[in-house]
């Protein structure tokens, strides 16, 4: 019987082992997501390696190629060469449509606020009046 038990044990362990992986895998990749949406580009790359051969996502070129674009824009070298290899297997459509996506990929970060314009500078002080002399009475 004991030899009994420690089957049904391990039994649960390996049926549960894959649920525990993948509450980790969601984690990581919501975190992986939320850097890439900040603008991490080393995330934008890994995002689009998940997405070109469909790791824990589903293989979508357009959504992996968009998500290249990101990360190639701010001169991520393998994101570069990735791009590239994917469009050269795309079509037109395809691509432009990755184009338009990685547009609304990254939320617009807040333009830097222009200094308010310097109000305009008051005019000199003007030097003051001479003192007048009194008029001598006259008798």
């Amino acid at each position: 019987m004991p030899m009994m038990k420690k089957t049904w044990l391990v039994m649960a362990f390996v049926l549960l082992l894959p649920m525990v992986g993948a509450a980790q895998d969601e984690a990581s990749l919501n975190q992986l997501r939320q850097a890439a949406t900040e603008g991490n580009a080393e995330a934008q790359l890994e995002i689009g390696i998940l997405y070109e051969f469909g790791y824990n996502m589903p293989k979508n070129d357009v959504t992996a190629l968009a998500w290249y674009l990101r990360a190639a824009d701010q001169g991520n070298v393998l994101a570069v060469a990735r791009r590239d290899q994917l469009k050269s297997k795309m079509k037109p459509e395809e691509i432009e449509a990755a184009e338009k996506m990685s547009a609304g990929l990254v939320p617009n970060k807040p333009q830097k606020a222009e200094a308010p314009a310097a109000a305009p500078a008051a005019p000199p002080p003007m030097p003051p009046e001479p003192a007048k002399e009194a008029a001598p009475s006259t008798p």
